[in-house]
């Protein structure tokens, strides 16, 4: 009985260690809205950002190192239905490695002049009904959010972080004329945040598809004011500038939102979009949010306005 409870003892005392060298973390979002889109006359419920769920993991390999993993699993929250009938993890689906030296990843993953600047100048993040203006002006219609079949870079050190990303211009799903390629930097200190993303898309015809962008903000206190800018090139080479002004302010247990600008096809001479945003997100808890939008788009013929009205769970 005695060796047995020893036993049984160590048996604990290694499966400690083990939980303590490595964790799996569930998790997810359920997010809804109902409103109307612009350029459609339409009431409709759908998904203010990407509902999900996912699973992500580290172990502890020893000597500082670690080996990570995530994948994520994008759905309509109001049908239940896949985002993208084509893969089952449309978010992520990585694994790699990191240590002293950053981070390294291999799969499906954002590219890193999205995270670093296009997404973080966006105060939306590219969610809700605001986005279908501001994903417009920061993506420039050029830019791509993940790329498949790649492999990724990060490294931090001392406020400044660094990306690095080039992919598979052919695989199961895509078929590419190039190599996509991106990288990006960018700086956060005190009040100050900068940013910088250069990217390739791989889509090439008469010319190869790429967007320059760099975006800054200050936090004033009552509000954190914003700016972006983009250049670039369709693979058509129609040539593409966009420019953004954003605000952010805290009011109460939530935070007002304010964006404008505009996305202009200089060969044609037209703007792809021009317009504002304007939201206020409230926190009911850690984990809930309620939020209302409005947005408009004077460059689209018709149905030029947008709002909604939802809520969004995250766990």
């Amino acid at each position: 009985m005695k060796k047995s409870l020893i036993a049984l003892a160590a048996l604990g005392a290694f499966a400690g260690a083990a939980s303590a060298q490595s964790s799996v973390t569930l998790y997810g979002r359920v997010d809804l809205s109902i409103g109307k889109n612009t350029g459609s006359a339409a009431k409709v419920m759908q998904n203010g950002s990407g509902s999900r769920f996912g699973v992500r993991g580290v172990e502890d390999l020893g000597g500082g190192l670690s080996g990570i993993f995530q994948i994520e699993h994008r759905y309509a929250a109001d049908t239940g239905a896949m985002s993208d009938s084509t893969r089952m993890w449309g978010g992520r689906s990585i694994v790699g490695v990191r240590g002293g030296f950053g981070q390294v990843l291999l799969g499906r993953e954002y590219t890193t002049a999205f995270l670093q600047s296009q997404l973080a100048a966006d105060p939306w993040g590219w969610d809700t009904v605001a986005a279908s203006l501001t994903s417009a002006i920061t993506g420039g219609a050029i830019a791509r959010v993940r790329n498949d079949s790649s492999l990724t870079y990060n490294v931090s050190a001392s406020g400044i972080n660094f990306g690095a990303q080039i992919a598979e211009a052919t695989d199961t799903i895509n078929n590419f004329q190039g190599k996509p390629v991106n990288f990006a930097v960018n700086y956060a200190g005190g009040p100050v945040r900068f940013g910088f993303g250069y990217e390739r898309t791989g889509q090439e015809a008469a010319a190869s598809a790429k967007w320059t962008t760099v975006n800054a903000s200050y936090n004033l206190g009552a509000v954190t004011v914003g700016g972006f800018f983009g250049t670039g090139n369709t693979a058509a080479n129609a040539k593409h500038r966009s420019v953004m002004l954003t605000a952010v302010a805290p009011m109460g247990s939530g935070e007002f939102r304010a964006a404008f600008g505009k996305l202009t096809n200089r060969t044609a001479k037209v703007d792809a979009a021009k317009g504002f945003g304007l939201g206020y997100h409230y926190n009911l808890s850690k984990r809930t949010t309620v939020y209302a939008d409005y947005v408009r788009n004077t460059a689209l013929a018709t149905q030029k306005t947008g709002y909604d009205f939802g809520i969004k769970h995250n766990f």
